[in-house]
């Protein structure tokens, strides 16, 4: 391992243990004075917490959830199973989501899959619900006077979100290029990137879905993408305590069909899904377009594409020893 790539396995390295410390803690608090601790179930939760990556306007998530929760399908259902109060938690990437998961300070989590493998691997007590969405993008961008191509990033800085898909996308196509041992990457919010860019402090940034798309409508130009090699694309996935499971196990079946029937909804009205992702990201139609393609949104929990990528991720991250120890996915699946 070449010294320049030594700082970022030691940062994800820590970030391991940090996750797997507060699992153990939160353990620890929920077997010893929880009232509602798995096997006493003496009442059910009527508030449900969600986590979910990146800040909207009504403080609730995109996609297909956050059409269902915006037109109050989502709450009608649930008030069958007893949930009458809905908490959203909005995090910048899925790492501290995970931990917020591991400290007992959310039920639902709406996020990646590279972070949502990490935690499982590393024993966080997790059940994989559906996809929100398949095959994300990463758009790898340059400053404006920057290289041309992936070539020309030898001997180079570049930065992405640490723990994240884009990260997995990153590494992967640098591997792909014979040039993993020759490029620094570093951690950076995307919220940081453009400035960046601008001061040509790192030589490329691989921005996720919204911010690739507004950075790029700037003028920036993308030098490849993650569309280009399939096995690197991404995917959002929903995850569910085992805790919150076994206490509501109706919770299941309802989340799935309220997901089939938002799906159904927004596919009949694209242009006011598109503009209800504009208002809440506040950024233009076209980049909301550009990031969220209606073919990656599938009626199925788990589609045999979904799951092709979903594999691919984890053998990725296990083989580079970025998820602690592998698991089988069916294992994993809320059922």
């Amino acid at each position: 391992m070449s010294n320049d790539r030594k700082p970022l396995l030691r940062g994800l390295v820590g970030f391991l243990l940090a996750t797997v410390i507060l699992i153990v803690v939160a353990g620890c608090l929920n077997n010893g004075s929880s009232t509602t601790s798995k096997g006493s179930n003496k009442s059910k939760s009527t508030t449900l917490r969600i986590g979910y990556i990146g800040s909207t306007k009504d403080n609730i998530p995109t996609g297909v959830d956050g059409w269902g929760i915006q037109h109050q399908i989502l709450q009608e259902k649930l008030k069958k199973i007893g949930v009458e109060k809905f908490e959203f938690h909005a995090f910048p990437n899925g790492p501290p989501l995970n931990e917020a998961i591991a400290a007992g300070e959310l039920d639902i989590g709406i996020l990646g899959d590279t972070p949502a493998i990490v935690g499982r691997s590393n024993g966080l007590k997790t059940r994989l619900i559906n996809q929100a969405a398949i095959n994300s993008n990463v758009w790898l961008i340059t400053p404006k006077n920057g290289v041309k191509t992936i070539e020309d990033l030898k001997g180079k800085t570049v930065a992405t979100q640490l723990g994240s898909y884009m990260y997995r996308y990153l590494t992967g196509v640098l591997k792909e290029k014979g040039l993993d041992k020759d490029v620094k990457i570093v951690s950076m919010l995307s919220s940081d990137a453009e400035a960046a860019l601008e001061r040509n402090d790192i030589a490329a940034y691989a921005f996720p879905t919204n911010s690739g798309p507004l950075i790029k409508s700037k003028g920036y130009p993308v030098i490849d993408e993650a569309k280009d090699h399939p096995e690197l694309l991404g995917s959002t996935v929903t995850v569910i305590t085992e805790d919150y499971l076994a206490k509501n196990p109706e919770f299941l079946s309802i989340w799935n069909d309220v997901r089939k029937q938002s799906l159904a909804d927004l596919l009949k009205k694209p242009e006011d899904f598109y503009q209800f992702q504009s208002e809440q990201v506040g950024y233009p139609v076209e980049v909301m377009k550009d990031s969220l393609p209606l073919n990656n949104l599938k009626s199925e929990a788990l589609s045999t594409e979904g799951l092709k990528l979903l594999n691919g991720t984890k053998t990725f991250l296990v083989e580079g020893e970025f998820a602690k120890k592998d698991f089988d996915l069916n294992d994993w699946i809320a059922k």
